[in-house]
């Protein structure tokens, strides 16, 4: 693994993390979709492509738990690790994994085609949702999620055709409402990472 791009993942997932501890040390938001993360609060909304071609939304999976990543398919080692530890924890846990809604966001829209991501995807995850869109939307969704920021992925596009992705490493998991519940991380034990699942699936 690239010890750059290491580092440069630890650092936006502790962004991240802080966003959630600064929500949870502060009074809670009133406006329900005001766009900025925050623990025991619902998950904020987006509309993006999905690698159908389809509009998507989070009302597409009401009254499903989420688990929710952010990434791109060119990534060489977080993401193809997140998404098999995802994979791995769920095909555990039998018939239930079905009830979870797993949704993956690009952070390369330029090459992530919904054609790419639908192949990618079906490598760990068949049944996952893999979402792209307008590169001001993601930026939105981006923000409000902490995993990227736009002004670094225009830069990293600019470098070259070869070029890698800075975002968070963190994995989201919301309850059947979309209500924030845990933030979890790659490199978590898939039999903990299981147990987080089947505690949310419960609540």
């Amino acid at each position: 693994m690239n010890m750059t791009r290491l580092f440069a993942a630890v650092i936006l997932s502790m962004f991240a993390i802080t966003i959630l501890f600064i929500a949870l040390s502060t009074k809670p938001i009133e406006e329900p979709h005001s766009g900025v993360m925050v623990s025991g609060r619902p998950l904020p909304d987006f509309t993006l492509i999905n690698q159908d071609n389809e509009i998507f939304s989070l009302g597409k999976v009401a009254g499903r738990p989420v688990i929710l990543f952010f990434g791109y398919t060119g990534c060489p080692d977080v993401c193809p690790l997140a998404m098999r530890k995802i994979s791995e924890s769920l095909r555990s846990m039998g018939p239930l994994s079905e009830e979870f809604a797993v949704i993956f966001i690009s952070v390369d829209p330029l090459r992530d085609t919904p054609d790419r991501l639908s192949r990618w995807v079906s490598q760990y995850y068949p049944r996952a949702i893999a979402l792209t869109g307008d590169l001001d939307e993601l930026g939105r969704v981006w923000r409000a999620y902490g995993a990227a920021r736009l002004e670094d992925y225009e830069s990293a596009v600019r470098s070259g055709d070869t070029y890698y992705v800075s975002h968070s490493a963190v994995i989201y998991v919301a309850d059947r409402n979309h209500v924030l519940r845990h933030i979890l991380t790659p490199e978590m034990d898939t039999e903990a990472f299981r147990q987080v699942l089947e505690e949310v699936y419960r609540s």
